[in-house]
């Protein structure tokens, strides 16, 4: 009988001692995470909206668009390009082609024959030396054939406002950064899906301004990133990273980030830089895209950036695993509600401070929903990421 209650005694010492780790896991995690969100939410209330110069720039500008297959979108892109009201003596474009199988070179050479004031290049892509790092190849071809002291990227299906250019140029005057980053968001947003895929990405925005300007950057978008030449080639090959095909703009950040310092990377709060682009057709299309930005996270360098994206993976995991345990536990379910609810209510300053600046707070409503979802992806997708394949425009690309 003394044996039976003793080990009843040990067996209920080790579920206590394993339910008071679990319980301290959780605060701690937790309470990281919403550290984190609040100096997001103070860094992007600090931000204030930039008024471009009306002074003339004197910056050269260079414009690299990679393109692959985007016949139907790069005439918009460079029209829009066309219509900048920057100098055309300070500007450059140049459109790297990376092997398209489709009339994307034909569309370039009509539309520079037709715009003959416009400085338009087209350079083709060789062999990179690996055959997956295709849009980081690209980019180095690109900055190889320019000659502007600032350097932007952009995407060949972006559409972007006639003072994107100049406010870029007025910002890098005035504080001379070595990275300039700006936001991004979807247009032709016509259907529910399309609406939930603006505000999430709304969210990605958010994170990215607001931990900029608290100094801790942790995201940056290459469809609208700009950075000093000089930068770049001082940056460049200081770390490989060629062997993760996505991340050339996170990659080149967290290089700069290192050799300049967090005070080197500048966000740039205005309406007139925000580049749009089309959302996903499909959930398919959406979660093969979110595959290939997690891909790169093996490849970050930045001890932060990495401990952060770690944090909020098992933040979310851990609302999804308190959720299913709720099916069999009420107390579960209430822990899931109140993270969640925390959860909410302090990601909700800085996605209304962006989604004000992008003019969607009509799409606000969808918030709760977008939450829950996103607790199932991005548990999902941080697994998936670094163990699925995934089709870049058509290529399939498999995990390393």
């Amino acid at each position: 009988m003394n044996i039976r209650i003793s080990t009843s005694k040990n067996e209920f010492t080790k579920i206590m001692i394993a339910l008071t780790v679990f319980f301290y896991g959780v605060l701690v995690i937790s309470g990281l995470y919403f550290i984190i969100i609040l100096l997001i939410d103070i860094g992007i209330f600090r931000l204030k909206r930039f008024p471009r110069s009306m002074d003339q720039g004197v910056t050269k500008v260079s414009v690299i668009v990679p393109a692959r297959n985007e016949e139907g979108t790069i005439g918009e892109c460079l029209m829009d390009l066309a219509r900048q009201d920057y100098p055309n003596g300070l500007l450059e474009v140049i459109v790297v082609n990376d092997h398209s199988t489709d009339q994307t070179e034909e569309r370039v050479l009509e539309f520079a024959k037709s715009h003959p004031a416009m400085s338009l290049k087209l350079i083709q892509t060789g062999s990179s030396g690996n055959d997956e790092a295709f849009k980081k190849h690209s980019i180095r071809m690109g900055i190889g054939a320019t000659s502007g002291e600032l350097v932007i990227t952009t995407d060949a299906d972006t559409r972007s406002k006639p003072g994107w250019i100049y406010s870029i140029v007025s910002f890098y005057e005035q504080s001379h950064p070595e990275m300039i980053l700006g936001p991004v968001t979807f247009h032709e947003t016509n259907s529910f899906f399309k609406r939930l895929q603006f505000l999430e990405f709304a969210g990605l925005m958010a994170a990215t301004a607001g931990s900029c300007s608290s100094g801790f950057p942790l995201l940056c978008n290459g469809a609208n990133l700009a950075f000093t030449r000089k930068a770049w080639l001082e940056v460049n090959d200081m770390e490989n990273d060629l062997q993760y095909p996505s991340g050339d703009d996170l990659f080149l950040m967290m290089k700069i980030l290192k050799r300049y310092g967090a005070g080197s990377i500048n966000y740039l709060f205005a309406r007139e830089t925000i580049i749009s682009t089309k959302a996903k057709e499909t959930p398919a299309e959406f979660f093969n895209q979110r595959i290939r930005w997690v891909s790169k996270s093996r490849g970050y360098t930045n001890p932060f950036i990495k401990t952060v994206s770690i944090l909020t993976w098992l933040f979310n995991f851990l609302l999804i695993s308190a959720l299913v345990a709720g099916i069999f536990n009420m107390r579960s379910f209430f822990i899931f509600l109140f993270l969640t609810g925390i959860k909410m209510i302090l990601e909700f300053p800085a996605l209304w401070r962006i989604v004000t600046l992008m003019g969607g707070r009509k799409l606000l409503y969808l918030y709760p929903v977008v939450q829950i979802l996103d607790i199932v992806y991005v548990s999902v997708i941080g697994i998936l990421g670094n163990v699925v394949a995934y089709e870049w425009k058509g290529r399939i690309i498999k995990p390393l």
